[in-house]
């Protein structure tokens, strides 16, 4: 059962209603009603957690009225009031009191939503596509909710196109070279990145750039343009190489454009042989520090997460001419990538959700699990989620009435 226990924090003021922990893929966030943001399980929908911000002690009412009309929607009428015992305890730290369970059909569906906006920033299908908003707008309305902003602002666009066309088979190929020969210098385009910027997305994160590297350690770093992107915001971007043991930047640069393609070329100052482990990172600005080892595992490995969940899914739309087993391949690579930047990343438990369901896919033996988290996780039935009508309709410029 999908329950969740208030839990107040007294330094920030907001009540927290915690769930179960998110699994291998992390969290996708709504925000219903400003002051109140949901946490759904990327792979398998559960409510994670809920947090109710700016409550107040000061009467019966404490937290604003389209809060409090969600909290009664979706956790039933003694929801306001279970907050407001747990605010009103002001222990020191967190205490925590009462027990709420959601709606499973309106939980439901602000997860279908949640999955959909996070899978729309990750996606190779650009943003642009009116599938996106057509879904969106689909499910708003089933929980009762505005249309998406994204879905008022004028009309919709078409995909331009000359949006490109994604091999999964030649995906497949790749990560299978890259597993056996790993790269000297890892990547990652970064969650910033991702979200934010006029990038082209690929099937994976190893195709999100295209890195080779030359004589005298230069490297040459490629990234697609999204079609219809603002290439104008490309100047605000930077793509350095680091060392993240102790996040030194060692050679940066800004993205020139060239054709569809942007590109960069860096000059590291002293051979790449002698770091550890070197890492080329997009950044939104320079000013922005380097990151961690273990953020960038991080990172990438819930975009492994995100490649590994959309082969799981066949959209066929994507690659009109890859077959099921291209996709079960991929599906398999990406796991298994996955783990291994979830164990380098020093989190066993998702490392372990990875591989199990790699197992899966492969008919092959349940690895054991490291604790009693992941066994919960791993027992925890997946939710309906969105039919993610983006990439079953694909890159075809159609507009749906």
């Amino acid at each position: 059962m999908n329950q969740v226990t208030p839990s107040f924090e007294a330094e920030t003021g907001q009540v927290t209603l915690w769930g179960s922990s998110a699994g291998v893929a992390g969290a996708a966030f709504l925000t219903p009603v400003p002051d109140l943001e949901l946490a759904f399980d990327r792979a398998d929908g559960w409510l994670c957690w809920a947090t109710v911000r700016h409550v107040t002690t000061a009467g019966p009412t404490c937290v604003s009225k389209q809060v409090a009309a969600m909290l009664i929607r979706l956790f039933g009428p003694e929801a306001p009031g279970v907050v407001l015992d747990a605010a009103m305890s002001r222990g020191r730290g967190l205490r925590r009191t009462g027990v709420l369970t959601p709606d499973p059909g309106l939980a439901g569906t602000l997860s279908s939503l949640a999955r959909l906006y996070a899978v729309r920033a990750t996606s190779p299908v650009p943003p642009g596509s009116p599938w996106w908003a057509a879904e969106a707008v689909e499910l708003a309305e089933r929980a009762g909710l505005p249309a998406p902003a994204s879905a008022q602002d004028g009309p919709r666009l078409a995909i331009p196109p000359t949006a490109p066309v994604l091999s999964v088979a030649a995906e497949v190929e790749n990560l299978q070279k890259n597993q056996a020969r790993p790269p000297r210098v890892q990547w990652t385009l970064g969650s910033c990145a991702v979200r934010e910027g006029p990038f082209q997305l690929g099937l994976s994160p190893y195709s999100d750039l295209a890195v080779t590297q030359g004589g005298q350690g230069q490297l040459a770093i490629e990234a697609l343009l999204a079609p219809g992107a603002d290439y104008g915001v490309l100047s605000a971007y930077r793509v350095r190489v680091t060392d993240p043991k102790i996040r030194r930047i060692l050679a940066q640069a800004s993205f020139a454009v060239v054709g569809s393609r942007a590109r960069a070329e860096l000059q590291p100052s002293f051979p790449l042989d002698e770091v550890p482990e070197s890492w080329i990172e997009v950044v939104r600005h320079s000013k922005c520090p380097a990151g961690s080892l273990s953020e960038h595992r991080d990172t990438r490995a819930r975009r492994w997460a995100d490649a590994a969940l959309r082969a799981e899914r066949i959209p066929a739309g994507l690659d009109p001419e890859a077959t099921r087993a291209d996709w079960s391949a991929l599906a398999v690579a990406a796991w298994g990538l996955c783990s291994l930047d979830w164990a380098a990343a020093g989190d066993v438990d998702r490392a372990y959700l990875a591989l199990r369901r790699r197992a899966a896919i492969l008919g092959a033996d349940i690895p054991r699990a490291p604790s009693q988290t992941a066994v919960e996780i791993a027992g925890r039935a997946q939710l309906p989620g969105p039919a993610y009508l983006a990439e079953a309709h694909g890159l075809a410029p159609r507009v749906p009435s």
